[in-house]
């Protein structure tokens, strides 16, 4: 039995924060949370902001290389992924195994404190890689690629999808209105016609939403993810997000692929408020960005038992340097350094090398290595995994979204 102890901290939920508390975890999940002692053989004390740990809607984690790929603005998909695939670092790409394309983008993940990612991508080519990744992707879905008829055939068709995703309670994610053509531009009619929008709807994009699809979206309690830099980058153009939090829409933050998005979902976060300022001339708000990487994706993907701290929930969980500000603030404008500690399942995954005597009396194996210049460990081994991509493709390869020393 698996059974320690977090103390010391500020717990943060999107609700309210808690001073100096402790965090029992015993089997993988939260047993308390409160101010009195518990005994223990393992335990820890952290001067940090604990949070839930942070959930990237959307990723393509067999895509993720660098760098971006693409001479936008686009008309939709299509013709970038045209570009994509015609260009010399896509076949760079492909002189690497897929195993390790799905490690490399857990780890671009891991190491940003996302504990969960949502892998848009049919089962049968992402489930032979879930079970060896050091971070979580869901794997229960229901999908389509997107509506329009240029959309790649992922899944049995919308309505059948759709009726998978009611019946066995787990979210329908498709790609939608991403692009300015005649038929892109009507996706939601199209979707609501073929039975496809409703509450366990997870829309990405909707760079073409109308105030009416967006009505329509709110009256069915769909959800949206906003990915903003892979949108401006392909199109110059996201969705109305003003219009989409105003209307109380459940909005979700994901990071796409870094071939056409951002670095990882801390960058992404920082890129979307600034992004919002430009395009609005006001702030969008910690508390809401916050919950876009917490609460509402647990709701968007029918996570009952996560996306934020309190007894019963898995524990999926985060530590993060005071930045001293807000405590909502020192996640919201987190850097990779700026990642103290990440708990998957109970177990640490990740962490500062001052944490390496809670993995060893936890029996966790682990790595060292130095990521952004702070020394790290890391379960796995992802000096291994970057010294074989550097075979395969036949050179020193650098990213943005990796700065670990090998």
């Amino acid at each position: 039995m698996k059974k320690w102890l977090i103390s010391g901290m500020t717990i943060l939920n999107p609700d309210k924060t808690t001073e100096k508390a402790n965090i029992l975890i015993e089997n993988g999940r939260i047993s308390s949370v409160s101010n009195k002692s518990v005994d223990t053989n393992t335990s820890i004390n952290v001067s940090g902001v604990i949070s839930a740990g942070l959930i990237n809607s959307h990723d393509h984690l067999l895509g993720n290389y660098y760098p971006k790929v693409g001479n936008g603005p686009y008309e939709n998909w299509l013709p970038w992924d045209n570009d994509l695939k015609s260009s010399p670092v896509y076949q760079e790409r492909q002189q690497i195994e897929n195993r390790d394309l799905y490690l490399l983008a857990a780890y671009r993940n891991l190491i940003s404190g996302v504990t969960t990612v949502s892998d848009h991508i049919p089962h049968f080519v992402a489930a032979p890689f879930y079970d060896i990744l050091p971070t979580k992707a869901i794997r229960d879905y229901a999908l389509a690629h997107s509506i329009a008829s240029f959309a790649l055939a992922w899944g049995d068709g919308i309505e059948a999808e759709y009726k998978k995703a009611v019946d066995n309670d787990i979210p329908f994610i498709t790609h939608i209105s991403e692009g300015f053509d005649s038929e892109t531009v009507n996706d939601i009619t199209t979707l609501d016609k073929k039975g496809g929008l409703g509450d366990h709807s997870v829309l990405i994009h909707g760079i073409a939403f109308s105030e009416k699809d967006m009505d329509l979206i709110k009256k069915k309690d769909a959800s949206v993810v906003w990915c903003a830099d892979s949108n401006m980058f392909m199109f110059n153009k996201t969705t109305n997000i003003k219009m989409l939090l105003d209307k109380k829409i459940n909005v979700c933050i994901g990071t796409d692929s870094p071939m056409s998005g951002g670095e990882n979902l801390l960058y992404e976060m920082r890129f979307g408020k600034n992004l919002y300022k430009k395009l609005y001339g006001s702030e969008l708000s910690d508390e809401l960005i916050y919950k876009m990487v917490t609460v509402n994706p647990a709701k968007a993907f029918r996570l009952y038992d996560s996306g934020d701290i309190r007894e019963g929930n898995i524990a999926d969980l985060i530590v993060v340097k005071d930045r001293g500000g807000s405590y909502i603030n020192s996640v919201v404008s987190a850097e990779l350094k700026d990642i103290m500690l990440v708990v998957i399942n109970g177990l640490p995954a990740y962490g500062d090398v001052e944490f390496s005597s809670l993995f060893d009396s936890l029996g966790v194996k682990y790595q060292n290595l130095a990521v952004a210049g702070k020394e790290k460990v890391v379960i796995g081994d992802l000096k291994g995994l970057l010294k074989r991509i550097n075979r395969a493709v036949g050179f020193k390869k650098e990213y943005p979204f990796m700065p670990v020393d090998i």
